[in-house]
């Protein structure tokens, strides 16, 4: 495995990325959210977990200060615009027979658009901490057919509990962290935060890779 520091040029913007490079036929895309960085517990945790699978990783530093002063429309679809093309030049310069994405917070919205487009149906996809108080986020969740994972606290400022009963109909598995902020942290509680962070990777781990069931 080496690691690739990319870029992509999409006009005047320069999208830089990290690829975690091997001859897998698997690839996952990250997309961070605004504050919650690829060094952050499950950024970190989650690429470790893929990397000992033999997955490549790519990392889109898609976030700048300039998204910050647009209508949020605008903004959403500027994100979009520059994660779509990072992922348009790596499934260019080669083919992966299987795509995951891994987003939190700000990240999710482009992963929804996606999935709300059909884009990518057979990837499963960990939505880490959508943003519930959206509505036609939630509806896209709840009408997309993608299988996956969607985690957020009941103590986040995006939780809604009407918001998360809406996205049970969707194929996503759905787990509702008691006490847990938008970090996914239990306030200052270090080993319970623990706790929760090793009950995510393991059920991200499920998510991503299920284990086939034998038929008799």
């Amino acid at each position: 495995m080496e690691i690739r520091r990319c870029q992509v040029q999409l006009d005047d913007q320069t999208i830089a990325y990290n690829h975690y490079y091997s001859e897998s036929d698997e690839v996952c895309f990250m997309l961070s959210g605004a504050g919650y960085a690829y060094d952050h517990p499950y950024f970190y945790f989650s690429r470790m977990m893929l990397l000992k699978r033999g997955v490549n990783v790519i990392e889109i530093q898609y976030v700048s200060d300039d998204l910050f002063s647009l209508p949020d429309e605008q903004g959403d679809a500027e994100v979009s615009r520059r994660i779509e093309a990072v992922i348009e030049d790596v499934l260019h310069s080669r083919t992966y027979k299987t795509i995951h994405f891994i987003a939190k917070s700000l990240g999710t919205v482009p992963l929804v658009s996606m999935m709300h487009r059909g884009l990518f149906p057979e990837a499963r996809v960990v939505l880490l901490t959508p943003l519930l108080k959206v509505p036609a986020i939630v509806e896209a969740i709840a009408n997309s057919q993608h299988h996956g994972l969607l985690v957020i606290g009941d103590h986040d400022r995006q939780f809604s509990p009407e918001a998360l009963e809406r996205c049970g109909s969707s194929n996503l598995v759905l787990e509702q962290i008691k006490g847990a902020n938008h970090s996914l942290d239990l306030d200052f509680e270090v080993g319970p935060s623990l706790q929760v962070l090793g009950q995510i990777m393991q059920r991200t781990e499920e998510v991503l890779f299920p284990v086939p069931v034998k038929e008799n």
